[in-house]
């Protein structure tokens, strides 16, 4: 495809929107090193750094007005990162924010807005940049599996810091799913959901989570062919 100086100029805008949006978010919600233990706090840090990177080839672009020229492993970093904020917008709107003290509204407005900007402003920019600008992407065939790398990866960290004797109040992780020092432990059943278990072990809360993420990066890759047909 040849190079399109409006389809350039949006995409510049839509990163820096969310760049802005995630730089603000971090701002106002990160109160303590412990803040860098949880998964929104780290997706947003890893989409703005992405976001960026793709940011400064689109402005060369719009300097050089040639089309983009990005190698593909750098569009599967991507692709992963994106399907981490999705998660954490999802996560946030469905079942964290409903269940906030004040309501639906407040869990949005925290923190000035901060809460806004990093569980749905920049996750969404972040979705609607990739669905609509990076039909460059040539899809591989494990490329869906792909999806589970940051949470594995955000999992193992939080095991090693666990047992190294950091503690989210009385729990060994920030999350219950992931509190392997519940009664249901890693392999275990507890049919009484409280604040410090989910009910299943941790192995079996990390297998749920890899199948959501793959499902959520199959559907984001379905969509993104759909995209690169119709561009034909």
């Amino acid at each position: 495809m040849k190079y399109n100086r409006k389809e350039n100029i949006n995409s510049i805008i839509v990163k820096s929107i969310a760049i802005i949006s995630g730089i603000y978010g971090l701002f106002k919600t990160i109160y303590s090193i412990d803040s860098f233990t949880y998964f929104t706090v780290l997706s947003n840090i890893l989409i703005i750094v992405v976001l960026f990177i793709f940011l400064m080839i689109d402005i060369k672009c719009y300097l050089t007005k040639k089309k983009r020229k990005v190698s593909n492993k750098l569009y599967v970093v991507k692709f992963f990162s994106t399907i981490s904020i999705t998660l954490t917008f999802l996560v946030f709107m469905f079942l964290l924010a409903p269940s906030f003290n004040g309501g639906l509204i407040s869990a949005y407005l925290w923190c000035d807005g901060g809460s806004l900007c990093l569980h749905f402003i920049t996750p969404l920019l972040a979705i609607v940049d990739f669905l609509a600008f990076d039909y460059d992407y040539k899809e591989g065939k494990y490329d869906a599996y792909y999806a589970i790398i940051p949470p594995l990866i955000y999992s193992v960290f939080i095991v090693i810091l666990g047992q190294t004797g950091y503690r989210w109040g009385t729990m060994t992780a920030p999350y219950n799913f992931l509190n392997y020092s519940s009664q249901s432990g890693w392999f275990g059943f507890n049919p009484h959901l409280a604040a410090d278990t989910t009910g299943i072990g941790v192995a079996y809360s990390m297998l749920v989570l890899s199948i959501i993420f793959t499902l959520i990066g199959k559907l984001f890759l379905y969509l993104k062919y759909k995209q690169l047909c119709l561009k034909k």
